[in-house]
């Protein structure tokens, strides 16, 4: 692989429905009564998003129904990244995805493999 071979960079974001992530605290005037805007009586929920994008464009943006597992991961990759090599101009591009259990599962790496996807390796 050259030195300067083009990346492709994926990234997935978990939207929470019912306010920011990880925010337990709010601000309100004191001395006016505290107003409620909206309530989550069942508990809120979110949505996952993927999509991935490098130096010669990007893929469709994917919205991920309940938890991602191996199996799920590899079909959102099926029918959402392989449309990216065309946007590439056919050029040599490595895949860049971080660590987490489902990027480096085995049959997620073969599968990559048998694409001839050069997937760029990271340290534990």
């Amino acid at each position: 692989m050259k030195k300067n071979t083009p990346a492709l960079t994926t990234t997935h974001k978990d939207l929470r429905l019912n306010g920011p992530d990880g925010v337990s605290c709010y601000w309100h005037d004191l001395h006016k009564e505290e107003q409620i805007f909206s309530t989550s009586p069942l508990g809120g929920g979110s949505v996952m998003i993927w999509a991935s994008f490098g130096w010669g464009g990007k893929s469709s943006i994917c919205f991920v129904d309940g938890r991602m597992n191996e199996k799920g991961y590899r079909e959102v990759l099926k029918k959402h990244l392989i449309d990216i090599d065309s946007c590439m101009d056919g050029s040599d591009w490595i895949f860049q995805q971080d660590n987490a259990p489902i990027h480096r599962a085995k049959v997620n790496l073969a599968w990559f493999k048998s694409k001839k996807i050069n997937v760029l390796l990271w340290p534990s």
